[in-house]
């Protein structure tokens, strides 16, 4: 029922016993998600005061929570989001943190954990079908403290435009306003802006079952739009890429390998690159149709982009921002740690 950014991913409402058989549930329409006051429907109900015992000293009215049931051969593997403060079963495993946790850190957290480069790495570290708690110990996730106030300005922002649309989810919006600093809160309220300038955006209508806490958050959801998610998400994407240490070749491999020549494949570790323009479509055609690497990363992914868009968009869309981001303002890095890595 959940997806990356998407906790309204698939609903039980109209479900068949065919779909559940197959694990293939309604998902809901643009139009849906465009409603912040929609929420899908659960199989199963808990009694909330069962809720409120087991999540105990949890004082957060959200969860972080992700997909236990996982494969390194479909679309996405590293399956994060948040989650209203609800029950859920042991396939949705959650994140529980600290008080000291300040919740904008959370919110980078929640896009390390959803960038394309992670998603890589889970996949050469996954040999079943559970992504479990042991396996995600083990997985590289940047410091808290190694965050810049430059990349929280920029990462914060597009995080919650990608996850808090709707008003269950208000409540993580709240605590991201509250630990904010002035600084942060302008880069939200724009972030915001943007969205309600491109989308119509939202009024700040509560509905009954929220109630906003004294030090709310003054804006209402960011409103879906499936365009602007794709270019944030890539965004995140090339910027994670960059944080990691990748350069645009490295990128390129994970994308689609066949993308690379032969000597970019030889050289992986270097910088250089053969491919002046890796945006030319047809050049990109020319060398997929002549690759002969045996390797793979996201081909479902490319497939099914492949049917719905008639080309790669998330390879598009992400070497855009590479470029976009690099001519924007050069991209940051990790501090190096005291064994001098990044």
């Amino acid at each position: 029922m959940i997806h990356q950014f998407d906790h309204r991913y698939a609903t039980y409402e109209g479900a068949t016993q065919a779909n559940i058989n197959e694990g293939s549930l309604p998902q809901p329409t643009e139009q849906q998600k465009q409603d912040p006051r929609f929420r899908v429907l659960p199989r199963y109900w808990v009694p909330v005061d069962a809720v409120h015992t087991r999540l105990n000293t949890w004082r957060r009215q959200w969860l972080l929570g992700f997909r236990d049931v996982a494969s390194n051969v479909v679309e996405r593997t590293a399956i994060f989001t948040l989650l209203p403060r609800v029950g859920v079963g042991h396939t949705a495993p959650l994140m529980l943190f600290g008080e000291d946790i300040q919740t904008p850190l959370i919110a980078c957290l929640l896009a390390s954990l959803d960038n394309l480069t992670f998603d890589y790495i889970t996949r050469q570290k996954l040999g079943g079908i559970h992504l479990t708690y042991f396996i995600l110990k083990q997985l590289p996730v940047a410091d808290p403290a190694s965050y810049s106030q430059e990349q929280l300005t920029f990462l914060v922002p597009r995080t919650l435009e990608l996850a808090c649309t709707a008003w269950d989810i208000q409540p993580f919006l709240d605590d991201v306003w509250r630990d904010a600093d002035a600084g942060l809160r302008a880069a939200v309220e724009r972030q915001w802006c943007e969205n309600r300038d491109a989308t119509g955006g939202h009024i700040y209508d509560p509905p009954e079952w929220y109630t906003p806490p004294e030090d709310r958050c003054p804006l209402p959801p960011f409103k879906w739009d499936e365009d602007r998610r794709a270019r944030l998400r890539a965004e995140l994407d090339a910027y994670y890429a960059k944080l990691y240490g990748l350069n645009r070749k490295q990128l390129r491999y994970i994308l689609d390998p066949a993308d690379l020549t032969a000597k970019e494949i030889a050289t992986i570790l270097d910088d250089s690159e053969e491919v002046a323009d890796p945006l030319d479509p047809e050049g990109y055609g020319r060398r997929v149709e002549a690759s002969t690497f045996p390797g793979e990363t996201f081909r479902v992914l490319k497939e099914k982009e492949m049917a719905r868009y008639g080309e790669y968009r998330t390879r598009r869309l992400v070497l855009e921002a590479w470029a976009r981001l690099a001519s924007a303002f050069g991209y940051p890095s990790f501090p190096a740690d005291s064994n001098g890595r990044g």
